[in-house]
């Protein structure tokens, strides 16, 4: 049994359709490479934003039992 590619240059060249095909590899590569750090990046950028919204929350909490300590209306409900 003889193989299809008999040496790398060949395999590199693929009867002529090397180029499209490579270049088909390529640009799959990079779009899914591209992907994956949009979907990293949107997950960072979503916790801060909870984080933020968070601490953002727990100050506005403080601020109102402090509020309404001042004007004397009890414990929050």
């Amino acid at each position: 049994m003889k193989p299809y590619f008999s040496n790398v240059s060949d395999f590199v060249q693929m009867g002529g359709h090397g180029a499209f095909v490579w270049a088909c590899y390529s640009i799959t590569f990079v779009v899914i490479a591209v992907l994956i750090w949009h979907a990293i990046s949107e997950r960072t950028s979503t916790i801060v934003r909870l984080q933020r919204q968070a601490n953002t929350t727990k100050k506005t909490d403080r601020l109102t039992n402090k509020q309404r300590k001042e004007l004397g209306t009890g414990a929050p409900r």
